[in-house]
């Protein structure tokens, strides 16, 4: 009602002024030349009289409706406030950078964690740490420098990249893109990704990658270890993976994974991941489902197989063949994860098949800015493994507190115990300061 009266004065304003201008021969000052040489004619006055006395004549109607609005004691109403859409919040402060003359935007994200280890199983990337019966010292760690890239190429076409700097027990600076692959998404029921990808086994794989301020815990399982850490599963492929939802699965939300790459290195002391050349012709193959039913918000159920075929120098090929199973219920206070794989390796000509299984369940509850959380883990290879490159069992519990100091950065605690066939057990202790920039 107000936004209308203002409207009516305006006019008013404007034509009735003018008018009375024009009524003694004054000219509008915003007028062009030609304009500035004509004058007002009684007809011109009597025109704009009508127009003035129309004008005044609806004032008085929107006075009258505001009286009465008023008298009623309902107050009248605002011109509607427009509504302001919140950004969504900004993905781990991200930066931009553009090709002159236009093109893709580039995001970038970066990751980094500074550890203080103690006791001989305190770090959180490397298993296990040293070979047995080596010293372990007290030591600060500085964990990986991860730049996480990635553009949109087009509405349906993404790319995505890791860059991960990083040392070892050797101190010495690595490199590795442990991500490089471009998507094109046609619809939810399929997409398309080629390059270096995170093999789809289990959950924790694709959940979590690089960066450890994203995880709860200091560090991975040892089941999803990284292979140039001493990891046993093929967590990292180059080929080709295609995903999508199964159409009419409704509420159940179900989801396929086929997946084709170069496999893993049939030489367990070279590069784990065959990122230019492959030893063998064929390639290994992955098969993956999983449900996240919509009755039951923040679960996600679901398993995998994996098959290669590995050529080791001198001895017996190996058939290689992963199961996985994992069930995973997490939502903003509770996280609750329960994975389980086994790897079976054949060689050729062998009567027995040896078995290696794999496990880890973690529970955590966040208490505001605090998070405790508890994590057991087991790991045991045959001793008798043709291409494991480290056997034996493994496992004992951690237990830990992580605070989001800011939005951006988080401090952990984490104890570890690990038990081992035939060795001493080890104890260690893991402070670290985990952030995004």
């Amino acid at each position: 009602m107000y936004s209308k009266r203002i409207v009516v004065l305006s006019l008013v304003a404007t034509f009735g002024l003018g008018g009375l201008c024009r009524a003694q021969g004054v000219q509008p000052a915003a007028t062009s030349g030609s304009d500035r040489s004509q004058t007002s004619t009684p007809a011109d006055i009597e025109q704009l009289t009508a127009e003035l006395a129309a004008l005044e004549a609806r004032m008085k109607e929107l006075e009258a409706r505001l009286a009465q609005a008023s008298a009623s004691g309902t107050p009248p109403q605002a011109a509607p406030e427009p509504i302001l859409v919140e950004p969504p919040a900004p993905e781990e402060h991200e930066h931009t950078m553009r090709m002159p003359g236009g093109g893709p935007e580039l995001k970038i994200r970066g990751f980094a964690d500074l550890n203080l280890g103690f006791g001989s199983d305190a770090n959180n990337l490397i298993f296990p740490l040293v070979p047995p019966g080596e010293p372990i010292h007290n030591t600060f760690q500085l964990g990986e420098f991860d730049l996480f890239l990635s553009s949109k190429l087009s509405p349906k076409i993404s790319f995505v990249s890791e860059v991960v700097i990083g040392a070892d027990h050797t101190n010495y600076w690595g490199l590795d893109i442990e991500r490089l692959q471009v998507t094109y998404k046609a619809s939810p029921y399929f997409a398309i990704s080629g390059g270096r990808i995170h093999t789809s086994i289990g959950y924790y794989n694709t959940a979590y990658h690089h960066g450890t301020w994203f995880q709860t815990a200091t560090g991975r399982p040892y089941m999803y270890f990284f292979e140039d850490s001493g990891g046993l599963l093929p967590v990292h492929e180059v080929g080709v993976s295609t995903t999508g939802l199964v159409p009419g699965t409704g509420n159940l939300e179900l989801h396929w994974v086929a997946e084709v790459s170069n496999g893993r290195s049939s030489d367990p002391t070279g590069q784990p991941v065959q990122n230019f050349l492959s030893d063998k012709n064929h390639k290994a193959f992955n098969l993956a489902t999983y449900v996240k039913p919509h009755w039951v918000s923040g679960l996600q159920v679901g398993g995998s197989f994996y098959h290669d075929r590995m050529v080791p120098v001198n001895v017996p090929h190996v058939d290689q063949n992963i199961s996985s199973l994992y069930a995973v219920f997490i939502n903003s206070t509770w996280e609750f994860m329960n994975e389980a794989a086994l790897i079976n390796n054949h060689s050729d000509g062998a009567i027995a098949s040896n078995n290696t299984p794999l496990m880890y369940s973690q529970i955590s509850r966040k208490f505001g800015k605090y998070r405790s959380y508890f994590r057991y883990q087991y790991v045991n290879g045959s001793a008798t493994d043709p291409v494991n490159i480290f056997t034996g069992r493994y496992q004992g519990p951690s237990v830990g507190v992580r605070m989001d100091y800011t939005d951006y950065l988080a401090l952990k605690v984490q104890y570890n115990r690990l038990d081992q066939r035939n060795l001493p057990a080890g104890n260690g202790v893991d402070l670290q300061m985990a952030y995004a920039f």
